[in-house]
């Protein structure tokens, strides 16, 4: 009979834990809003199943699938998803290292995690409707059939943005400073802060609007072709997720964000742009070479900017309708005596875009 009272006991504390578990879950994570996604997910039967309990296993949390969900990016450090060694180790002469990111097993992870609470389930429109802008509006637009979260595909770009054009502004600002010191001491501050000024009013002249995909059609590409006449063309592959991966010893970067815009842009730009847009295609001799140019520069988007600093390791995961720019390399030393290591260390600053896509018939020839 004591034995029976311990085991009740023992049972009752158990319970108790569990109890707790869940509710602190409750409070940190809105399990409601992502069990109302995950339900008509393919990875779920019948919508019983808890988001907590079968969500995928991998480095993000609970709080960052939320942050995703409502801002449209998360930024992890090294620790996280890459260890130091593999991010000393990703770039060797000028070209990726493509084993370590095929052998993270993070990294896989993460895009998973991602893809199950956002793009796995299928959004396919009636087919007796002309009308696509339900479908690109809706939450998270796709045309294609469900796929699994587990079964995507790695897609690398080889072409690093080494931000060259800002490099050779901050070089160029940097010899001017030296030239200055050695002509005038006396006036080496001032001299200082008029560059800082050129700088700021450099870095605002160059923030634009992008985006890694077509807001006017999310689903096909467009070219304007030599009779400057807008083509639609089949898209090449569908990427709805992406990731950057900023490298960069001794120095940081700033890239620039509208925090909850993601399911907002593609509208936004569509409604704003579209009659210029079909004015462009009966303008033929209008110099424009994409039809991003039409809004790269509207000045309310980038007055929603957010300055979002990354740090070498830096690894951020965006959704592709979220609009960015990648601005400016600092330097974290300003000692002048040492401006040309740091100008060296800023030329091998490098954005690597890596992702992993759906695997499905679009993404099979990438």
């Amino acid at each position: 009979m004591i034995k029976s009272n311990k085991s009740i006991i023992k049972l009752f504390q158990i319970n108790r834990i569990k109890n707790e578990i869940r509710n602190h879950a409750d409070r940190c994570f809105n399990i409601e809003k992502i069990n109302k996604q995950m339900n008509n997910s393919s990875t779920n039967t019948n919508g019983n199943i808890s988001v907590i309990k079968n969500r995928i296993n991998g480095p993000l949390s609970l709080y960052d699938l939320e942050h995703f969900n409502e801002s449209g990016y998360i930024i992890k450090n090294d620790i996280d998803i890459f260890t130091e060694q593999q991010i000393k180790s990703i770039i060797k002469d000028n070209k990726i290292n493509q084993s370590i990111i095929k052998s993270n097993q993070n990294f896989f992870n993460s895009f998973s995690q991602l893809f199950q609470i956002t793009y796995s389930n299928s959004h396919k429109i009636n087919n007796n409707s002309n009308n696509n802008s339900n479908i690109e509006y809706s939450e998270w637009p796709n045309i294609y059939n469900n796929f699994s979260p587990t079964d995507i595909i790695l897609n690398i770009n080889n072409n690093n943005n080494n931000n060259n054009n800002n490099n050779n502004n901050n070089n160029n600002n940097n010899n001017n400073n030296n030239n200055n010191n050695n002509n005038n001491n006396n006036n080496n501050n001032n001299n200082n802060n008029n560059n800082n000024n050129n700088n700021n009013n450099n870095n605002n002249r160059e923030k634009t609007i992008n985006l890694d995909c077509n807001p006017f059609s999310l689903f096909k590409d467009e070219i304007i072709n030599k009779d400057k006449v807008i083509e639609s063309v089949p898209l090449r592959k569908w990427r709805p997720i992406n990731s950057i991966l900023f490298i960069g010893e001794n120095s940081t970067a700033t890239i620039n964000l509208i925090p909850k815009y993601h399911k907002k842009s593609i509208q936004y730009i569509c409604e704003k742009y579209s009659k210029e847009k079909r004015n462009l295609s009966k303008n033929l001799y209008r110099s424009i070479e994409s039809t991003s140019q039409l809004y790269r520069y509207d000045s309310n988007l980038i007055s929603q900017f957010k300055d979002i600093p990354l740090k070498n390791g830096d690894l951020i995961f965006y959704d592709s309708r979220l609009p960015y720019c990648i601005i400016s390399n600092n330097n974290n030393n300003n000692n002048n005596n040492n401006n040309n290591n740091n100008n060296n260390n800023n030329n091998n600053n490098s954005f690597i875009n890596i992702s992993y896509l759906p695997n499905i018939s679009i993404n099979k020839n990438i």
